[in-house]
């Protein structure tokens, strides 16, 4: 499942419709489904939208379908999360609402992770509006900050050594100010 997320985002009838067309195994939909749920628990994979063809023309569409769901895979490398803060700077909106989106879930993962430290303590807003003022903040820096900041945000969101100490200082930067 995670290589065939890591080359792009699929609904769940796609992905299991490759991993059976690849598998010389049956596999029944149980067993797909405890996988799925056991990754998205571990925050291997996360859902990014849904595919509203799965409803084939109906128009008057009154429930969800598991088989809607699209899934992508978490990266947490500093250049994948680079690369995403790079597509906030586009023109085209759909990438730009897709790149902040994962992003904040990116930031949101971290966030939930270091709460321990009571990183909350002090923020008076909700977590949505919190990670749009930080966004906000570094996009209204002047050039050279801003890159340095983009850079600090994309090595704070990974997994890499020092990421947490950099997340904890943007945190109470952006807290404070």
């Amino acid at each position: 499942m995670l290589e065939m997320l890591d080359k792009r985002e699929l609904s769940k009838i796609e992905l299991f419709d490759e991993i059976r067309r690849e598998s010389e195994i049956s596999t029944s939909d149980k067993t797909l489904n405890e996988s799925l749920m056991s990754l998205l628990k571990e925050n291997e994979i996360y859902i990014t939208g849904y595919d509203f063809d799965i409803y084939d023309g109906v128009k008057r569409i009154q429930s969800i379908r598991t088989e809607g769901l699209v899934f992508g895979r978490v990266k947490l490398n500093f250049v994948e999360i680079e690369n995403l803060i790079a597509q906030l700077e586009t023109t085209d909106v759909e990438t730009v609402k897709k790149a902040s989106y994962k992003l904040k879930m990116l930031f949101r993962k971290k966030f939930e992770e270091l709460e321990y430290k009571n990183i909350s303590e002090g923020i008076t807003e909700d977590f949505d509006a919190f990670f749009n003022r930080t966004i906000y903040y570094i996009k209204s820096q002047k050039k050279e900050q801003k890159d340095s900041l983009w850079n600090k945000l994309a090595w704070s969101l990974s997994n890499d050594n020092g990421s947490d100490d950099i997340f904890l200082n943007i945190i109470n930067y952006v807290k404070y100010h």
